[in-house]
């Protein structure tokens, strides 16, 4: 799919963290320091998107967006295997992403995985701050 590379997605649970900008650190499967696909650079500024109807990749089902968006600025990317994340990973991020395990059961409900399919695998930690 061809979305635009200044953006970062979110899924309408999250809209009051980012409306009172009280989430400033996501996880992202693979390696998204850019150039890699939908990667971002440090320093990098961006348009938070909230998904009201999810797409598929794998279908090249775009999503469809509510009206709502943030400006933020990428302060820091980590790409570390998902096992050597620590307690200070997790500042930042939204309540129900606390530590590893339950990072594991995030991402699976986002991408329709197991959580055991992010054992062992390398994720990218994106720290921003908002831009008013």
């Amino acid at each position: 799919m061809n979305l635009a590379r200044d953006e970062m997605f979110f899924r309408m649970v999250y809209l009051e963290l980012l409306k009172n900008k009280k989430l400033r650190t996501v996880f992202r499967p693979g390696n998204r320091l850019y150039p890699n696909p939908k990667g971002y650079q440090i320093g990098e500024i961006v348009t938070a998107r909230v998904i009201e109807v999810p797409g598929n990749d794998s279908s090249e089902v775009i999503p469809k967006f509510t009206k709502d968006r943030f400006r933020i600025r990428i302060s820091d990317i980590a790409i570390k295997p998902i096992e050597k994340l620590v307690e200070e990973d997790f500042d930042g991020s939204s309540p129900d992403v606390t530590n590893i395990l339950q990072l594991k059961y995030h991402l699976g409900l986002i991408y329709n995985q197991p959580a055991g399919a992010f054992d062992n695998q390398e994720v990218t930690r994106i720290n921003f701050y908002y831009i008013d």
